[in-house]
């Protein structure tokens, strides 16, 4: 990974857009999801207890599609990527300034940051492109109705276990 990408992941990483939407999802949380007893403490387990809830909410891709900006389903975004940064070690990203070429693509994602690059082989369909797991929540939510049923908002954290199972492997 060059300089120039580098820089620029550390400016996606650190803006007061991403700032801005964090503070507003996390809010959002709150509101639509309630803390009672230690349910929403950032766990794998955590989000069960989230899939379930957005089974029930929505039945569909194109509901949560519709409603990707809203309160529901943003917190849930928010949470999701939060479960990934809190126990894998991600990072948030998200552009400094609004997409309009492509807006559709302009959203909130999770990284494993660039100083852990070396820490994950490059990809398997691409050598040229390094292997650090990456996930867009909202589009991971969307999935639970595209992928069906046994998709899974836990198996989302697959993808940063495998490094720990190869090593283990090698051992």
């Amino acid at each position: 990974m060059d300089e120039q990408q580098q820089d620029q992941e550390r400016e996606w990483a650190n803006n007061p857009r991403l700032d801005a939407w964090i503070s507003e999802q996390h809010a959002a949380f709150n509101v639509h999801f309630l803390p009672e007893a230690d349910d929403w403490d950032f766990s794998i387990e955590s989000l069960d207890r989230l899939e379930a809830f957005m089974r029930r909410r929505f039945s569909s891709c194109e509901e949560i599609k519709a409603e990707r900006d809203s309160g529901a389903v943003g917190a849930a975004t928010w949470y999701l990527g939060e479960v990934h940064v809190r126990t894998a070690g991600a990072q948030w990203q998200y552009g400094t300034e609004p997409d309009l070429v492509a807006p559709e693509y302009d959203r909130p994602y999770v990284i494993i940051p660039c100083e852990g690059i070396d820490e994950y082989p490059p990809a398997d369909d691409d050598p040229a492109q390094d292997g650090r797991p990456m996930m867009d929540p909202g589009g991971e939510l969307r999935a639970l109705f595209l992928r069906g049923p046994d998709n899974r908002l836990r198996d989302t954290l697959i993808p940063y276990h495998r490094l720990r199972d190869m090593e283990d492997d090698a051992q």
